[in-house]
């Protein structure tokens, strides 16, 4: 039918029982068709696992221990070896040389067919190192085929080593007599060059005080120290007579002391005559007494025969320690000159010494190597000291029972593996298929156009026939539109980005309303809003009431209230008397066509508080602290935020950044 520019809207219909009815319909049907997902993954996953799991053939296990023992105790240098050699052993039972002789024993003595291959999954080997144990073991689904295998194995292998022993231990006695006859040529090789050399170089030990060169230097070397001291003592001492004849003082000889006391002697004696004789006679007397006067001539003799004797004596001592401290000096000089020669002699000796003390070392070693040589070939015609004796702990027996596999725990774990896969294919379905959620309610129009030939009362007719079709459709969905009557009643709730192009087109006015909405003030407490309920210098809003509370506001709306307050009394209303919350709904609704957003007419302030409040409920916030927030809100209000995912476990309110994030 084809319509022409000029179109007649007859009235706005509604149609949302239909639509509910349609929803619930085939939300059933996708409840019922996850439930046979489940159920179905879950049974084919348990059939095949069970299968899996009870057809597989029960494996047995048959076990023997051999033991490794020393005959000689092991030191601790050597308590590596045995672990090495069980480690070996270990690894030799399942080489190829050994399952090949076992695969032609079994077959010669058993008739039993196995190549190497099989046997090398047959058995298989354990080792022990801190008890010098290995664990033999055969395990496969025949119990009865067990023992022989493991019995034929541990007869092969230990029949094998004892040959090897033999063997070896003949060759290492030829070896070792080798090595031991070049040692000893080499060591009498070595001996006589260390004795040459020792003779061609003048050495007699490694002891450096044996040695001429070095004891020679060493006296020397205590000549000098000692011409050193008596050149010092006799400067010194020279010295102190310059000194002491400088002060004035007499300085005598010492080999002139007893010369000198014996002049001394007289002196006094004659003077104590001459004391006596002026006691007894006068002085005109004494001179003309001829013996008085000799007296005194012998007297002045005496004395200038001392005064004579003693500068002698001091010079005689000057010029002979002057000749001392000379001596001293070239003594030293010479010393000096012989000392380095020395040194230098003594430095090639040591040179030489040292060349001697490696070629005795060299000697001492090969010395060492021929007798432990010998100690080892010694221990090797007795017995070997590292080989050890094999017992067997447990011999190779017929399994009774099966090792493997655990029926009923592997059918445990099947059911939860059965499990895990139905609800993770339960969870593939459902993102897969998402039921779909029912639409805003939308106002449809009946468009008659004035083109079709219809009178103005077959128009009535054709619209009273609409609303009769509309009337019994809605009685028959009543129940069902009673039932869902309280989620219908709910706002629209507004995603991140419609709140974040909402507050980038609104004007001054429609920002701080929705900073209000969203930090916690309902739209009637933000109708009584004063101006001095504002705290700008703390970017608080107070309010009073029932539930009284501080609100944080951030910096964008506490400037706009600054600019909004600039000349307005501290009790006046904030918001102007002509806006109501009907006036806020059409404000959003005038923001979200500006901001091209669908459905604009569904945007009002109850939409945006539902927005905040499952904003603080998905954060982890409890429903009944929303109060603490956001004031009053109904328990039939709080029941729609039951379904709300929250973010982890529920956290205090206090926790929690109560400001919605607008840009």
């Amino acid at each position: 039918m084809a319509f022409n520019d000029n179109v007649e809207v007859i009235s706005p219909q509604f149609d949302t029982g239909r639509s509910d009815a349609i929803a619930a319909a085939e939300a059933k049907k996708l409840q019922k068709q996850k439930w046979w997902v489940l159920l179905g993954t879950f049974t084919l996953v348990m059939v095949g696992l069970l299968i899996w799991v009870w057809s597989r053939a029960p494996i047995f296990q048959s076990q023997a221990i051999l033991h490794f023992s020393y005959a000689q105790q092991i030191s601790e240098e050597q308590a590596a070896v045995p672990q090495e050699q069980i480690t070996l052993n270990s690894q030799r039972l399942t080489s190829y040389r050994v399952l090949e002789t076992l695969s032609a024993r079994l077959d010669q003595e058993e008739s039993m067919l196995f190549t190497p291959e099989e046997l090398s999954k047959l058995l298989s080997t354990q080792e022990q190192l801190e008890s010098r144990i290995i664990n033999l073991y055969a395990t496969g689904s025949q119990a009865d085929i067990l023992q022989p295998v493991l019995t034929h194995w541990v007869a092969v292998y230990l029949e094998s080593l004892a040959q090897e022993t033999v063997e070896t231990t003949e060759q290492d006695l030829d070896l070792g007599q080798q090595k031991l006859i070049a040692l000893e040529a080499k060591i009498l090789e070595q001996r006589q060059l260390v004795e040459q050399y020792g003779e061609d170089n003048n050495i007699i030990s490694m002891e450096r005080d044996e040695n001429r060169a070095l004891t020679k230097i060493k006296a020397m070397g205590a000549s000098l120290d000692e011409a050193e001291a008596k050149q010092a003592e006799a400067t010194a001492t020279l010295s102190s007579v310059k000194q002491s004849i400088e002060n004035g003082e007499i300085v005598t000889h010492p080999e002139d002391k007893v010369r000198l006391d014996t002049l001394r002697s007289r002196i006094g004696d004659i003077e104590s005559e001459m004391v006596q004789l002026a006691r007894r006679y006068t002085a005109e007397y004494m001179n003309l007494d001829p013996d008085v006067v000799n007296k005194k001539r012998v007297l002045e003799e005496l004395k200038a025969r001392y005064q004579t004797v003693q500068l002698e004596s001091q010079q005689r001592f000057l010029e002979d320690l002057q000749r001392t401290v000379v001596a001293s000096f070239e003594k030293q000089k010479q010393l000096e000159v012989q000392l380095d020669e020395l040194g230098r002699e003594a430095q090639n000796f040591n040179q030489k010494l040292e060349e001697y003390g490696r070629q005795t070392r060299s000697l001492k070693q090969l010395q060492e190597q021929a007798q432990a040589l010998k100690d080892q070939l010694v221990e090797t015609e007795v017995q070997k000291p590292f080989q050890a004796k094999i017992n067997v702990l447990e011999e190779p027996f017929v399994p009774t029972y099966p090792i493997s596999p655990h029926y009923w725990r592997d059918t445990a774990i099947a059911t939860g593996i059965a499990l895990l896969v139905s609800l993770l294919a339960l969870l593939i379905f459902s993102f897969i298929n998402r039921q779909r959620q029912t639409g805003p309610t939308m106002t449809s129009y009946n468009v008659v156009p004035p083109s079709s030939g219809l009178t103005l009362e077959q128009q009535m007719a054709h619209q009273a026939l609409e609303q009769q079709k509309v009337a019994m459709l809605e009685k028959q969905q009543a129940p069902l539109q009673l039932a869902q009557a309280e989620p219908a009643k709910a706002a629209r709730l507004l995603s991140n980005m419609e709140c974040e192009a909402l507050f980038k087109v609104a004007n001054r006015d429609g920002k701080v309303a929705m900073s209000f909405i969203m930090a916690g003030v309902s739209p009637e407490e933000m109708l009584q809003i004063q101006v001095g309920d504002i705290d700008v210098a703390a970017e608080l809003l107070l309010l009073a009431g029932d539930y009284p509370r501080s609100v944080p506001l951030s910096p964008l709306c506490i400037d706009h209230i600054v600019a909004m307050t600039a000349n307005k009394d501290p009790q006046s209303d904030f918001w102007a008397q002509r806006l109501d919350v009907e006036q806020f709904d059409q404000m959003m609704i005038n923001m979200a066509h500006d901001a091209g957003l669908a459905y604009p007419e569904q945007f009002s302030l109850a939409a945006l508080r539902h927005t905040y409040l499952t904003y603080l409920v998905s954060m982890g916030a409890r429903l009944n602290d929303l109060e603490q927030v956001a004031g009053y809100v109904s328990p039939g209000e709080l029941s729609l935020y039951r379904q709300v995912n929250r973010r982890g476990e529920p956290v205090n309110i206090e926790d929690l950044n109560t400001q919605y994030p607008l840009a």
